[in-house]
Order: C-alpha cells, then sequence, then structure tokens
C-alpha cells in the first residue's frame, strides 16, 4: 500500500510540474536586464533639440522597472534619476507610471509596449504641472535590447608554476 501512495503521489507531482511548465507565463523568457536609448520630441524648458539618454530596465517576477537620468532644463547637468515601475503580461506586453518632483513642477509618465528576449520599444508621455503656470507634455520613446546574461562569479586563478628555488 505505502509504494502505491509514493508511485501516486510521484505521478501528480510529474503531472503537477508538466502542468506549470506548460501554463507558465512566457514573460519569463523577457525577463532580466535590458538596455538602450530614451528619446524624447523636446527638452522640457527653453532648451530646444531632442532628449537622448541611456536607459535601463529589469524584469523580475512580472513587474519592470527602469531607470533613465533626468537633466536641468537645458539637458547641461543631471539631476536625478527617473524612475518607472509596472507590470509585464505573458505576451510581453509591458506597462509602467512614474511620477517625480523637481524645483515645484509635478511630472507625471505613464509609458506601454511589447519586449521579447531580442529586445522591443515602448512609448509614453510626459506631463508636467507647477503653481506658475509651467504645464506641458511631450512624448517619449525607448528603444531596449536584453543583455547577455553575465556570469557574476570571478574568472578561475590560474596557477602559476612553482618558482622556488630548488632544495637541496
Amino acid at each position: 500500500m505505502e509504494h502505491r501512495r509514493t508511485a501516486s503521489f510521484g505521478v501528480y507531482s510529474l503531472l503537477l510540474a508538466a502542468t506549470t511548465a506548460v501554463a507558465a507565463p512566457s514573460n519569463e523568457q523577457t525577463a532580466g536586464p535590458y538596455r538602450g536609448m530614451y528619446v524624447c520630441q523636446t527638452k522640457v524648458g527653453a532648451g530646444p533639440g531632442i532628449l537622448r539618454v541611456p536607459i535601463d530596465l529589469v524584469i523580475r517576477n512580472g513587474n519592470v522597472e527602469f531607470a533613465r537620468p533626468l537633466l536641468n532644463w537645458n539637458g547641461t547637468r543631471l539631476i536625478g534619476n527617473e524612475m518607472a515601475y509596472g507590470t509585464t503580461e505573458p505576451d510581453g506586453k509591458i506597462h509602467l507610471t512614474s511620477t517625480w518632483y523637481n524645483s515645484g513642477v509635478l511630472f507625471h509618465a505613464e509609458y506601454s509596449g511589447t519586449l521579447t528576449p531580442s529586445g522591443g520599444t515602448f512609448t509614453g508621455t510626459q506631463t508636467w504641472h507647477s503653481p506658475r503656470g509651467l504645464n506641458g507634455s511631450r512624448t517619449c520613446t525607448a528603444a531596449l535590447v536584453q543583455l547577455a546574461a553575465t556570469n557574476q562569479s570571478p574568472p578561475p586563478q590560474q596557477s602559476l608554476p612553482d618558482q622556488s628555488p630548488p632544495q637541496q
């Protein structure tokens, strides 16, 4: 009787593992770090031109987050980082939001896009409001590639031949 329980427990465990593997979301394939370029149509304030800054994004356990540098109004000085947080769907779609303050101005952004194991893009809109009447919005896009998995352990040490003097 004990043998039959063990065997049926093993069969049920095997079925459960197989079912879980089949039903596992495909966003596990997109998990990990991504790096790319973040581009916005114009800089906030009086600065002319297009904003281009690097972006790092990571997906873990169905959650996604990114960080990118925040620059001053004319793009000449780093003043912080935008940190956005959100979720992924099994088909690779991502949704992120962020909110930050700078010099009394409230910024809010919403982004959405799709990632695959090779990379992807997302687009969003940033809006800003201040008590002094500085209000606006702009569209931003990011293009990303997934970084290769890196081995975090140090490289193996090579042993050097014995250089000690011969013993007599």
